[in-house]
């Protein structure tokens, strides 16, 4: 099973004013199957098939990366604010 680490994490919304740090495919999927609380798109399908075709090794992570980024930026659920304190030198967020 490939765990290959994204080389920038995902951070994305969870909760009321927390967020999610999605690392690699695994973790993007454990968000997409638990805490995904925008529509079943098309990019979210997108998505969560690339993230398990990364962990069988036929997609690279940085693959998986990009859709489940394109999947939460139309669903408003991309955090940016937490990459970039994480990026200044802030105490990084938990994840869920």
């Amino acid at each position: 099973m490939g765990r290959r680490n994204f080389n920038k994490p995902i951070f994305l919304q969870h909760g009321r004013g927390g967020n999610f740090r999605a690392d690699n495919a695994s973790d993007a999927l454990s968000y997409l199957e638990r805490f995904w609380r925008g529509d079943r798109t098309r990019e979210y399908r997108r998505a969560y098939a690339i993230c398990q075709s990364a962990l069988d090794n036929l997609a690279s992570a940085e693959s998986a990366r990009d859709y489940v980024v394109a999947a939460a930026e139309r669903a408003g659920l991309l955090d940016r604010r937490a990459r970039i304190a994480a990026a200044r030198g802030y105490r990084e967020p938990l994840q869920a």
